[in-house]
C-alpha cells in the first residue's frame, strides 16, 4: 500500500481528488464507487472545482454508492444515497443514468446484492473505490469480523455504528442492518483509496496500520492491497509510531 499523510483536511481532500482525476483522464468511462458521509465531502468539492475548470470530464463515468441503511427510506436525508446526491451528484452534474445504488425497497435484498456484484463484474471490476473508516475500523458497512473475501452482502450493524450513525438523521432512528459492497471489492479495485481525517480516527488508524491484517479490524485489509492508497491528515495519523506494511 501507499501511505500519504497530509498537513490538513484541505490538502488531504485536494490530493485525494487529484488521484481520482488522474485516473479518469486515463479512463473516462471509469466505474467509481463512492462513500457518503462527512469524510469525502472535501474531495467532492475539489472534483466540482475541476469540473468547472474543465480539467476533468465525468460525463462518461458510472458512479456506484458504497452502501445503504436497510429499512430506511432512500428519500430520508440520512440515507447514503440522499447524502451522495446532495454532496456529490448534484454539485457535479451527475445524471441519474450515471448512478447505480442498492435498492433497499426490494423484497429480496440478497438478489440486490447479486445484482450489484454482477454489475461490477460485467464492467471488469471497480476502477476507483473511495472509502472512509469508522471508529471501530469498519469500511462501508463491513463491520469487525467481516471476511476479507466478501462481496456485496447484508450486514448486521455494530452497536458503535448504530450510535454514530444517528448524526446523519434529524431524529433518533432505529438502525440494525446495512447493505454494502464487500472488502474483496476493495482488494480488487484498480484504485482503492482509504481516507480518514481528524483525531477521532487516530486510535483505530494506528491500530489498523501498525498491526497485521486481521478481520477483526476491517481497515487492516489494506496490508493485503499493494495498489491501495491510504490518505490521512496529520490528526488521523497522530498515533502512528511504526508501520509494518505487508503487501
Amino acid at each position: 500500500m501507499t501511505l500519504q499523510i497530509l498537513a490538513d483536511y484541505s490538502t488531504l481532500s485536494k490530493t485525494t481528488a487529484n488521484l481520482i482525476i488522474d485516473y479518469i483522464k486515463k479512463k473516462p468511462s471509469a466505474l467509481i464507487c463512492l462513500a457518503s458521509g462527512h469524510t469525502p465531502i472535501g474531495v467532492f468539492q475539489e472534483l466540482q472545482k475541476a469540473v468547472q475548470a474543465k480539467q476533468v470530464d465525468l460525463s462518461k463515468c458510472i458512479f456506484l454508492s458504497l452502501d445503504e441503511w436497510v429499512n430506511i427510506d432512500p428519500s430520508d436525508s440520512g440515507s447514503c444515497l440522499s447524502m451522495l446526491k446532495k454532496d456529490c451528484f448534484a454539485p457535479l452534474g451527475i445524471g441519474a443514468n450515471q448512478v447505480e445504488f442498492f435498492d433497499v425497497s426490494v423484497p429480496d435484498l440478497q438478489k440486490e446484492c447479486d445484482r450489484i456484484n454482477a454489475l461490477i463484474e460485467s464492467r471488469g471490476g471497480l476502477d476507483i473505490m473511495l472509502v472512509g473508516v469508522g471508529t471501530n475500523g469498519h469500511i462501508g458497512m463491513n463491520e469487525p469480523g467481516t471476511s476479507f473475501k466478501s462481496y456485496a452482502h447484508i450486514s448486521e450493524l455494530a452497536e458503535e455504528t448504530k450510535s454514530v450513525g444517528q448524526k446523519y438523521f434529524q431524529k433518533n432512528t432505529s438502525l440494525s442492518l446495512g447493505i454494502t459492497l464487500g472488502l474483496n471489492h476493495l482488494r480488487e479495485a484498480k484504485l482503492p483509496i482509504v481516507m480518514a481525517n481528524g483525531t477521532k480516527k487516530a486510535a483505530i488508524i494506528a491500530k489498523g496500520l501498525q498491526g497485521i491484517a486481521t478481520e477483526e479490524i476491517p481497515l487492516s485489509v489494506v496490508h493485503l492491497i499493494p495498489q491501495a492508497h491510504v490518505m490521512l491528515d496529520k490528526e488521523a495519523a497522530d498515533l502512528i509510531q511504526e508501520l509494518r506494511i505487508e503487501n
